[in-house]
């Protein structure tokens, strides 16, 4: 005789392991870019701390702009492949 229960309850158990192993990832991916900023964030604020001079400032403001898009590309990458279940590299 066919098992019905026990074969949905199987899938349905696979299915609910995958959505948790998803959302998992997806948490792990968001701590760690939240250190990541963070460590980031720290870092600029240290730099800014030790400006002297005027052009200084200028150049060091424009180089974390950079960074920040950088950032925020890598970002925008690593969401849509934790989106679509893709392995993370990085």
């Amino acid at each position: 005789m066919y098992a019905f229960s026990n074969d949905f309850s199987r899938a349905a158990e696979a299915a609910f392991d995958a959505q948790l192993a998803s959302f998992a990832n997806f948490f792990d991916w968001h701590r760690d870019t939240a250190l990541a900023s963070l460590a980031a964030m720290t870092s600029a604020s240290n730099e800014f701390l030790t400006v002297k001079h005027p052009q200084d400032l200028l150049q060091m403001a424009s180089d974390q702009g950079k960074h920040a898009m950088d950032r925020a590309q890598a970002f925008g990458r690593e969401a849509t492949d934790v989106a679509l279940n893709k392995p993370l590299f990085r």
